[in-house]
């Protein structure tokens, strides 16, 4: 964690170089707020002192983050500041990570008389760390406010940062610049700085895609790994706290970040950090993964019953407005045959049958799931009302023998169908009952709790295992025919167990998290740039998010 029990107020600034008259009332800027660029200049408040220099608070240990009281008292405390004080460019309120929500972050509030857009740069001196520039998100439609508060990501620990503000009018034309310095505390992590890189080629600039690398690892010896996020420099620039369990991923939904702190947490975190919900998951524990329902804003959530003796075989619902949590598939009700045959392995208390470990919504009601244990894809249709069975992509070997041999897809075309594998996700085809599905083919013929499948038809993996290859697949699925077609694929580092692929833009981020690394790839499957970890864990995922419309500016979160 970090060293903190330091309170800094009224550290100079730098460069005072704004020259715009200071005569606005700050306020926290929200989604929805009245469209500032109908009113140029902010109405002062008389009541309000104005401040000559800026406030720099490093707030005090403050016990568990994840509570309604530790949350809420935080954002009174920086309100009531507001509420009193003028705050300006040449003078903000500076909050180091006041919700405890994001190290290396902080808040910055102040007013400006002129509506404008802001981008900010910090940099560090240092000449192995790159500068970071990022616009900033105001929460406003048309771009531009009076009133700012902002979360500003990409400090360097236990260094002096320049942070460098740059204010734009409604027009886009630059207005003027302002700078100060704030030194970041130390944080105590095992969070690590840089990571290894390797540039397989010269690559431009625009070959990589925007955005920050989301590593989610694994917990080893029980030590907990925050979320570790990378610029493209392998360069760490925030690192997202969590209490417990790991975050396998992050959904942006109408301007907030949702994501798993612990098996039984989820938290819903605004654009300045603050975790505005904390829903409990009660007898339940998260794994893995979950996926959006838009229309009955709710998640549906891979996890285990911690009242039966099976894991990872089950779905929940949780409903987002009212935090209510529902069981929906109990799945051993879906593939009875699959789970009487399973077998619990010698030392294990709790029988892991089918080890669900990716979700995706194919339509509305229907879900495909990822089966490592039988390294099958399975779609459930119906799964609000009445559940049922609709098809499986595996080799016809796993199946024979069964009640389900009639739902398994065939193969169009000689390839070897994907085994062990995880972080299935699901893309809109053109044509009713036809669309594509791209997966990390971890390529591992194993099954702790199914000794009896036939493997010998997945060749690909009759080979030593450090001889072995893992692959990036690329199904087109044809449900009105009942076929699935490999129509794209290339090897990526041998992983047997974790990983994740991930389409952004026309680029491939693949995380062989066995390995501890990850890449981006171009769309020939050619590796860019390569990022190895050091860490004792394993990486389980890693996405690549830009976090616009949350921090930055822009609405393209993948």
């Amino acid at each position: 964690m970090i060293k903190r029990g330091r309170k800094i107020v009224g550290l100079a600034i730098m460069s005072a170089c704004f020259i715009m008259t200071m005569t606005g009332c700050m306020q926290s800027s929200d989604k929805g707020a009245e469209n500032t660029t109908k009113q140029e200049v902010a109405t002062v408040d008389p009541n309000l002192t104005k401040a000559t220099k800026m406030e720099y608070i490093i707030p005090e240990e403050n016990g568990e983050i994840f509570t309604e009281e530790r949350q809420t008292s935080t954002k009174e405390e920086i309100d009531k500041k507001l509420s009193t004080t003028l705050y300006t460019p040449e003078a903000p309120l500076v909050y180091y990570n006041p919700f405890g929500t994001n190290l290396r972050s902080a808040n910055i509030y102040f007013t400006t008389e002129e509506a404008s857009s802001v981008t900010y740069t910090i940099s560090v001196e240092d000449e192995t760390i790159p500068a970071f520039t990022r616009q900033l998100e105001n929460g406003e439609e048309s771009g531009v406010t009076t009133n700012h508060a902002y979360q500003l990501v990409g400090f360097i620990p236990d260094m002096d940062n320049t942070v460098t503000l740059t204010f734009y009018n409604k027009d886009g034309a630059e207005i003027e610049k302002t700078s100060f310095v704030i030194a970041i505390p130390k944080v105590e992590t095992a969070a690590e700085q840089k990571l290894t890189v390797e540039e397989v080629k010269d690559v431009k600039d625009d070959e990589l895609t925007d955005g920050l690398f989301s590593v989610f690892y694994g917990r080893r010896n029980g030590q907990l790994v925050n979320i570790d996020l990378y610029d493209n420099d392998g360069i760490l620039r925030g690192e997202l706290y969590v209490d417990g369990y790991r975050t396998d991923r992050i959904l942006f939904i109408d301007g907030y970040l949702y994501y798993s702190v612990d098996e039984d947490k989820i938290v819903k975190v605004n654009r300045l950090g603050q975790a505005e919900k904390i829903y409990q998951l009660g007898q339940y524990e998260m794994h893995h993964d979950m996926a959006y329902q838009e229309d009955r804003n709710s998640f549906v959530i891979l996890a285990n019953d911690t009242k039966q003796d099976t894991v990872e075989d089950m779905l929940i619902e949780l409903n987002l407005e009212t935090g209510e949590v529902s069981e929906l598939i109990d799945l051993k009700d879906i593939l009875p045959e699959a789970y009487e045959k399973a077998v619990l392995p010698k030392g294990d208390k709790k029988l892991d049958w089918a080890h669900v470990n990716a979700i995706q919504f194919i339509e509305d009601d229907s879900v495909a799931l990822s089966f490592r244990e039988l390294s099958s894809i399975v779609k459930i249709g119906n799964i609000f009302d009445k559940p049922e069975l609709e098809y499986i992509l595996s080799d016809k070997n796993v199946w024979e023998g069964t009640s389900y041999e009639s739902y398994v897809y065939d193969k169009v075309g000689d390839f070897t169908a994907q085994a062990g594998q995880h972080s299935i996700t699901y893309v809109p085809g053109e044509k009713e009952g036809e669309y594509t599905m791209y997966l990390f083919n971890n390529n591992m013929t194993y099954s702790g709790t199914r000794r009896d499948i036939d493997w010998s038809g997945y060749t690909l993996a009759q080979v030593p295992e450090d001889e072995r290859a893992s692959y990036y697949y690329e199904y087109k699925i044809n449900e009105n025919d009942k076929t699935f077609e490999l129509v794209d694929s290339f090897e990526v580092p041998y992983s047997g167990y974790v990983s994740s692929v991930q389409q952004v833009g026309d680029n491939q981020v693949i995380c062989s998290g066995a390995q501890k690394l990850f890449g981006e790839y171009d769309s020939e499957g050619n590796l860019l740039r390569q990022y190895k970890s050091a860490k004792e864990q394993y990486i389980y995922r890693t996405f690549k998010y830009t976090f616009d419309g949350i921090w930055f500016a822009g609405n393209n979160n993948n």
